[in-house]
């Protein structure tokens, strides 16, 4: 189970959070080849802001 930090500083289950991300930007992020799993989901995180208008949260 992988940790990582949300914006606020939370420590969050990175699975948990995959389980909640929209598809369509999990998969264009996926295939651009980002390993990290804190880098993937800052940058999940920016994207799902341009697509909703609102901040991701778990």
């Amino acid at each position: 189970m992988k940790k990582i930090k949300d914006y606020n500083g939370n420590t969050i289950d990175f699975e948990a959070a995959v389980m909640m991300m929209d598809d369509e930007i999990r998969e264009e992020l996926h295939a651009q080849g980002i390993e990290d799993e804190q880098e993937f989901y800052n940058a999940y995180c920016d994207k799902h802001y341009e697509k909703y208008g609102e901040d991701f949260e778990i």
